[in-house]
């Protein structure tokens, strides 16, 4: 029974776009909004506001994934990742940071403004930089 409901799925998205980066993280803002609009269900104004919204982001994210129109879809998806990829860069580097805040201290070329990632020793110290080998002096409390 589940295999051949399973296999009539598959024969309907044939053709199809399916899903891609930019439905899953709409699908994750969805969510968000949900919780959101739980705790204004009952307010006259901001709960038929954010009913509204979910209808459509659930109206968009279907019509995402049935559409046909295949390189539409992958330009939005492709015009999507040129601003998530640096995004979610920048927040997995500032995690990075956060879990090596006791070990290390981050600081920047004035040459070349690289990021460096230096252990802590206390005092002042001489640096050289591995891109351009630039010597600057940099202080550790």
């Amino acid at each position: 029974m589940f295999r051949r409901l399973m296999f009539s799925f598959s024969r309907f998205m044939q053709g199809r776009y399916g899903t891609d980066n930019l439905n899953r993280f709409l699908l994750v803002v969805y969510l968000v909004v949900w919780v959101v609009a739980n705790f204004f269900r009952g307010h006259p104004v901001v709960g038929p506001i954010l009913a509204v919204v979910l209808w459509g982001m659930v109206l968009w994210l279907l019509f995402r994934t049935f559409s046909r129109n295949i390189p539409r879809r992958q330009a939005e998806n492709r015009w999507f990742l040129r601003w998530w990829n640096p995004t979610k860069w920048w927040f997995a580097y500032q995690g990075r940071r956060l879990r090596d805040i006791r070990r290390y201290r981050y600081r920047k070329c004035p040459g070349c403004g690289v990021q460096m990632r230096l252990p802590i020793k206390r005092g002042r110290r001489t640096v050289t930089c591995h891109r351009c080998r630039a010597q600057f002096k940099t202080f550790f409390l």
